[in-house]
Protein backbone atom coordinates (compact mmCIF):
# COMPACT_ATOMS: atom_id res chain seq x y z
CA UNK A 1 0.00 0.00 0.00
CA UNK A 2 1.43 3.35 -1.00
CA UNK A 3 1.46 5.92 1.77
CA UNK A 4 1.90 9.62 1.08
CA UNK A 5 3.29 11.71 3.94
CA UNK A 6 2.67 15.40 4.49
CA UNK A 7 4.49 16.10 7.74
CA UNK A 8 2.57 14.16 10.39
CA UNK A 9 -0.32 13.48 8.00
CA UNK A 10 -0.52 10.23 6.04
CA UNK A 11 -2.74 9.47 3.07
CA UNK A 12 -3.17 5.82 2.06
CA UNK A 13 -4.71 4.64 -1.17
CA UNK A 14 -7.20 1.74 -1.02
CA UNK A 15 -8.37 0.54 -4.42
CA UNK A 16 -11.74 -1.10 -4.79
CA UNK A 17 -11.28 -1.68 -8.56
CA UNK A 18 -7.81 -1.24 -10.06
CA UNK A 19 -8.85 -1.52 -13.71
CA UNK A 20 -12.27 -0.09 -14.62
CA UNK A 21 -12.42 0.20 -18.44
CA UNK A 22 -14.81 2.30 -20.52
CA UNK A 23 -15.32 2.89 -24.20
CA UNK A 24 -14.15 6.47 -24.80
CA UNK A 25 -17.54 7.72 -26.02
CA UNK A 26 -19.23 6.11 -23.02
CA UNK A 27 -17.12 8.17 -20.68
CA UNK A 28 -16.86 11.35 -22.76
CA UNK A 29 -19.68 11.63 -25.33
CA UNK A 30 -17.94 14.37 -27.38
CA UNK A 31 -14.53 12.68 -27.54
CA UNK A 32 -12.81 12.25 -30.90
CA UNK A 33 -10.55 9.55 -32.23
CA UNK A 34 -7.73 12.08 -32.41
CA UNK A 35 -7.98 12.77 -28.68
CA UNK A 36 -7.90 9.06 -27.89
CA UNK A 37 -4.92 8.43 -30.17
CA UNK A 38 -2.95 11.27 -28.62
CA UNK A 39 -3.81 10.05 -25.11
CA UNK A 40 -2.65 6.54 -26.00
CA UNK A 41 0.69 7.90 -27.20
CA UNK A 42 1.26 10.27 -24.31
CA UNK A 43 -0.27 8.39 -21.37
CA UNK A 44 0.51 4.77 -22.23
CA UNK A 45 -1.23 1.50 -21.34
CA UNK A 46 -1.95 2.39 -17.71
CA UNK A 47 -4.59 4.85 -18.93
CA UNK A 48 -5.49 3.67 -22.45
CA UNK A 49 -5.75 -0.01 -23.37
CA UNK A 50 -3.51 -0.48 -26.45
CA UNK A 51 -5.61 -3.37 -27.80
CA UNK A 52 -9.16 -2.10 -27.32
CA UNK A 53 -8.69 1.67 -27.10
CA UNK A 54 -10.69 1.68 -23.86
CA UNK A 55 -9.97 4.34 -21.28
CA UNK A 56 -8.84 2.88 -17.97
CA UNK A 57 -10.09 4.25 -14.67
CA UNK A 58 -9.91 2.88 -11.13
CA UNK A 59 -12.18 3.23 -8.12
CA UNK A 60 -10.05 4.47 -5.27
CA UNK A 61 -10.73 5.68 -1.76
CA UNK A 62 -8.21 7.47 0.42
CA UNK A 63 -7.53 7.13 4.13
CA UNK A 64 -6.29 10.33 5.74
CA UNK A 65 -4.77 10.16 9.22
CA UNK A 66 -4.33 13.61 10.71
CA UNK A 67 -3.91 14.69 14.34
CA UNK A 68 -5.37 11.45 15.64
CA UNK A 69 -8.38 11.57 13.30
CA UNK A 70 -9.01 8.79 10.76
CA UNK A 71 -10.87 10.01 7.66
CA UNK A 72 -12.20 7.92 4.77
CA UNK A 73 -12.64 9.93 1.56
CA UNK A 74 -14.94 8.45 -1.11
CA UNK A 75 -15.83 5.00 0.13
CA UNK A 76 -16.25 3.48 -3.35
CA UNK A 77 -19.05 1.65 -5.11
CA UNK A 78 -19.97 -1.02 -2.55
CA UNK A 79 -20.96 -4.64 -2.95
CA UNK A 80 -24.34 -5.98 -4.09
CA UNK A 81 -25.76 -2.54 -4.91
CA UNK A 82 -28.59 -2.85 -7.44
CA UNK A 83 -27.91 -0.51 -10.38
CA UNK A 84 -29.64 -2.05 -13.43
CA UNK A 85 -29.31 1.08 -15.58
CA UNK A 86 -25.79 1.98 -14.46
CA UNK A 87 -24.26 -1.40 -15.19
CA UNK A 88 -20.71 -0.24 -14.51
CA UNK A 89 -21.84 0.04 -10.87
CA UNK A 90 -24.08 -3.02 -10.68
CA UNK A 91 -23.71 -5.87 -8.18
CA UNK A 92 -20.02 -5.61 -7.32
CA UNK A 93 -18.43 -8.31 -5.19
CA UNK A 94 -14.95 -7.08 -4.26
CA UNK A 95 -12.67 -7.68 -1.25
CA UNK A 96 -12.77 -3.99 -0.30
CA UNK A 97 -13.05 -4.64 3.44
CA UNK A 98 -10.07 -6.98 3.31
CA UNK A 99 -8.10 -4.29 1.51
CA UNK A 100 -8.97 -1.83 4.24
CA UNK A 101 -7.59 -4.32 6.75
CA UNK A 102 -4.41 -4.70 4.68
CA UNK A 103 -4.06 -0.92 4.84
CA UNK A 104 -4.28 -1.06 8.63
CA UNK A 105 -7.81 0.31 8.84
CA UNK A 106 -10.42 -1.13 11.18
CA UNK A 107 -13.86 0.21 10.14
CA UNK A 108 -14.62 0.74 13.84
CA UNK A 109 -11.72 3.19 14.24
CA UNK A 110 -12.80 5.51 11.42
CA UNK A 111 -13.87 8.90 12.77
CA UNK A 112 -15.09 10.68 9.64
CA UNK A 113 -16.35 9.60 6.22
CA UNK A 114 -16.49 12.15 3.40
CA UNK A 115 -18.31 11.64 0.10
CA UNK A 116 -17.01 14.21 -2.37
CA UNK A 117 -20.40 13.78 -4.05
CA UNK A 118 -23.26 11.31 -4.04
CA UNK A 119 -22.76 9.34 -7.22
CA UNK A 120 -22.84 5.56 -6.67
CA UNK A 121 -19.10 4.95 -6.85
CA UNK A 122 -18.29 7.56 -4.20
CA UNK A 123 -20.62 6.58 -1.39
CA UNK A 124 -21.47 2.91 -1.92
CA UNK A 125 -19.34 1.51 0.88
CA UNK A 126 -20.94 3.97 3.25
CA UNK A 127 -23.09 0.92 3.98
CA UNK A 128 -22.83 -2.83 3.74
CA UNK A 129 -25.46 -5.56 3.73
CA UNK A 130 -25.80 -7.23 7.14
CA UNK A 131 -28.64 -9.67 7.83
CA UNK A 132 -30.60 -8.25 4.91
CA UNK A 133 -30.28 -4.59 5.97
CA UNK A 134 -28.06 -1.81 4.69
CA UNK A 135 -25.98 -0.86 7.73
CA UNK A 136 -23.24 1.80 8.12
CA UNK A 137 -19.88 0.20 7.31
CA UNK A 138 -18.10 2.54 9.71
CA UNK A 139 -20.17 2.26 12.90
CA UNK A 140 -18.47 4.98 14.91
CA UNK A 141 -17.92 7.53 12.16
CA UNK A 142 -19.56 10.83 11.41
CA UNK A 143 -20.54 10.92 7.73
CA UNK A 144 -20.22 14.38 6.16
CA UNK A 145 -22.48 15.28 3.23
CA UNK A 146 -22.67 18.61 1.46
CA UNK A 147 -26.09 20.00 2.36
CA UNK A 148 -27.07 20.91 -1.19
CA UNK A 149 -25.88 17.58 -2.57
CA UNK A 150 -27.82 15.68 0.07
CA UNK A 151 -31.00 17.66 -0.49
CA UNK A 152 -30.78 17.15 -4.27
CA UNK A 153 -30.49 13.38 -3.94
CA UNK A 154 -33.14 13.15 -1.24
CA UNK A 155 -35.57 15.09 -3.45
CA UNK A 156 -34.80 12.78 -6.36
CA UNK A 157 -35.50 9.76 -4.15
CA UNK A 158 -38.86 11.16 -3.02
CA UNK A 159 -39.80 11.94 -6.64
CA UNK A 160 -39.67 8.19 -7.40
CA UNK A 161 -38.38 8.84 -10.94
CA UNK A 162 -39.28 6.72 -13.97
CA UNK A 163 -36.06 7.49 -15.85
CA UNK A 164 -33.79 4.44 -15.34
CA UNK A 165 -30.60 6.39 -14.56
CA UNK A 166 -32.41 8.72 -12.16
CA UNK A 167 -33.99 5.66 -10.54
CA UNK A 168 -30.51 4.20 -9.92
CA UNK A 169 -29.41 7.48 -8.32
CA UNK A 170 -32.51 7.32 -6.13
CA UNK A 171 -31.50 3.78 -5.14
CA UNK A 172 -28.14 5.23 -4.11
CA UNK A 173 -29.91 7.42 -1.59
CA UNK A 174 -31.99 4.51 -0.35
CA UNK A 175 -29.14 2.05 0.22
CA UNK A 176 -26.04 4.23 0.76
CA UNK A 177 -27.22 7.48 2.36
CA UNK A 178 -30.58 7.06 4.11
CA UNK A 179 -29.33 4.20 6.37
CA UNK A 180 -26.61 6.54 7.64
CA UNK A 181 -29.22 9.18 8.42
CA UNK A 182 -31.38 6.57 10.15
CA UNK A 183 -28.37 5.59 12.31
CA UNK A 184 -27.95 9.27 13.29
CA UNK A 185 -24.43 9.35 11.87
CA UNK A 186 -24.99 11.93 9.10
CA UNK A 187 -23.98 15.58 9.39
CA UNK A 188 -24.79 18.10 6.65
CA UNK A 189 -22.07 20.68 6.06
CA UNK A 190 -21.32 23.68 3.88
CA UNK A 191 -18.59 23.85 1.26
CA UNK A 192 -15.99 25.35 3.60
CA UNK A 193 -16.07 22.85 6.46
CA UNK A 194 -12.94 22.23 8.57
CA UNK A 195 -12.38 18.67 9.81
CA UNK A 196 -8.96 19.06 11.47
CA UNK A 197 -6.98 22.20 12.28
CA UNK A 198 -4.14 21.57 14.72
CA UNK A 199 -0.72 23.14 14.56
CA UNK A 200 0.49 22.90 10.99
CA UNK A 201 -2.04 20.20 10.08
CA UNK A 202 -5.32 21.11 8.42
CA UNK A 203 -7.93 19.02 6.62
CA UNK A 204 -10.89 20.89 5.17
CA UNK A 205 -13.61 20.66 2.54
CA UNK A 206 -13.89 23.03 -0.40
CA UNK A 207 -16.68 23.35 -2.92
CA UNK A 208 -15.74 22.65 -6.54
CA UNK A 209 -19.13 22.24 -8.24
CA UNK A 210 -19.96 21.31 -11.80
CA UNK A 211 -19.79 17.55 -11.98
CA UNK A 212 -22.52 17.79 -9.35
CA UNK A 213 -23.96 20.87 -7.74
CA UNK A 214 -22.45 20.13 -4.34
CA UNK A 215 -19.17 18.50 -5.36
CA UNK A 216 -16.45 18.80 -2.70
CA UNK A 217 -12.70 18.34 -2.70
CA UNK A 218 -10.67 17.55 0.41
CA UNK A 219 -7.81 19.96 1.05
CA UNK A 220 -4.99 18.45 3.13
CA UNK A 221 -2.04 20.46 4.47
CA UNK A 222 0.80 19.25 6.64
CA UNK A 223 4.55 19.67 6.97
CA UNK A 224 4.48 22.58 4.57
CA UNK A 225 3.01 20.37 1.83
CA UNK A 226 -0.40 20.54 0.17
CA UNK A 227 -2.59 17.86 -1.44
CA UNK A 228 -6.07 17.88 -2.95
CA UNK A 229 -8.28 14.80 -3.01
CA UNK A 230 -10.13 15.90 -6.10
CA UNK A 231 -12.98 13.42 -6.48
CA UNK A 232 -14.48 13.72 -9.97
CA UNK A 233 -13.30 17.20 -10.90
CA UNK A 234 -11.03 15.27 -13.28
CA UNK A 235 -11.95 11.73 -14.33
CA UNK A 236 -9.07 10.82 -16.66
CA UNK A 237 -5.71 12.49 -17.31
CA UNK A 238 -6.57 13.11 -20.97
CA UNK A 239 -8.87 15.89 -19.68
CA UNK A 240 -5.77 17.86 -18.67
CA UNK A 241 -4.96 18.29 -22.35
CA UNK A 242 -8.63 18.90 -23.24
CA UNK A 243 -10.11 20.53 -20.10
CA UNK A 244 -13.41 21.44 -21.78
CA UNK A 245 -14.15 17.78 -22.52
CA UNK A 246 -17.29 16.97 -20.53
CA UNK A 247 -17.78 13.66 -18.76
CA UNK A 248 -21.15 12.03 -19.41
CA UNK A 249 -22.27 12.42 -15.81
CA UNK A 250 -21.53 16.14 -15.49
CA UNK A 251 -24.63 17.92 -14.23
CA UNK A 252 -23.37 21.29 -15.48
CA UNK A 253 -20.69 20.70 -18.13
CA UNK A 254 -19.74 24.37 -18.55
CA UNK A 255 -19.31 24.87 -14.83
CA UNK A 256 -17.44 21.57 -14.52
CA UNK A 257 -14.98 22.78 -17.18
CA UNK A 258 -14.43 26.09 -15.37
CA UNK A 259 -13.87 24.24 -12.09
CA UNK A 260 -11.47 21.80 -13.75
CA UNK A 261 -9.43 24.65 -15.24
CA UNK A 262 -9.32 26.44 -11.89
CA UNK A 263 -8.07 23.31 -10.12
CA UNK A 264 -5.45 22.72 -12.81
CA UNK A 265 -4.21 26.32 -12.61
CA UNK A 266 -4.03 26.21 -8.81
CA UNK A 267 -2.24 22.89 -8.60
CA UNK A 268 0.25 23.66 -11.37
CA UNK A 269 1.13 27.02 -9.82
CA UNK A 270 1.58 25.68 -6.29
CA UNK A 271 3.06 22.25 -6.91
CA UNK A 272 0.06 20.75 -5.13
CA UNK A 273 -0.22 16.97 -5.07
CA UNK A 274 -3.41 15.70 -6.71
CA UNK A 275 -5.16 12.49 -5.69
CA UNK A 276 -8.06 11.87 -8.09
CA UNK A 277 -10.63 9.20 -7.35
CA UNK A 278 -10.27 7.44 -10.70
CA UNK A 279 -6.62 7.59 -11.83
CA UNK A 280 -4.99 4.14 -11.74
CA UNK A 281 -1.63 4.20 -10.02
CA UNK A 282 -0.02 6.74 -7.73
CA UNK A 283 -0.97 10.37 -7.19
CA UNK A 284 1.01 13.10 -8.83
CA UNK A 285 1.26 16.72 -9.85
CA UNK A 286 -0.29 18.75 -12.61
CA UNK A 287 2.41 20.31 -14.76
CA UNK A 288 1.98 23.28 -17.07
CA UNK A 289 4.01 23.69 -20.24
CA UNK A 290 2.95 26.93 -21.85
CA UNK A 291 -0.78 26.66 -22.33
CA UNK A 292 -0.92 22.88 -21.96
CA UNK A 293 -1.28 20.76 -18.84
CA UNK A 294 -0.24 17.17 -18.14
CA UNK A 295 -0.14 14.73 -15.23
CA UNK A 296 3.19 13.80 -13.66
CA UNK A 297 2.69 10.77 -11.38
CA UNK A 298 4.90 10.10 -8.42
CA UNK A 299 7.09 7.00 -8.69
CA UNK A 300 5.32 3.72 -7.98
CA UNK A 301 6.18 2.18 -4.63
CA UNK A 302 5.89 -1.55 -4.03
CA UNK A 303 3.16 -2.79 -1.70
CA UNK A 304 4.53 -4.37 1.49
CA UNK A 305 4.19 -8.13 1.74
Amino acid sequence: MNVLRLGEVTISRVTEVERWPFRPEELFPAITGEIVERAARELGPRFVDPDTGELILSITCHIVRAAGTVIVVDSGNGNFKHRPALLAHHRFDTPYLERLTEAGVDPGEVDVVVSTHLHPDHCGWNTRLLQGRWTPTFPNATYLFDRGEFEWLRALFHDDPDDPVAADLARTFADSVEPVVRAEQAVLVGQDHVIVDEGGTRVSLRGMPGHTGGHLVVDVRGGGRHALLSGDVIHHPLQLAVPDLAQGGDQDPARAARTRRALMEECAAGGTLVLPAHFPGPPGRIVRDGGRFSFDPLPDRPRPR
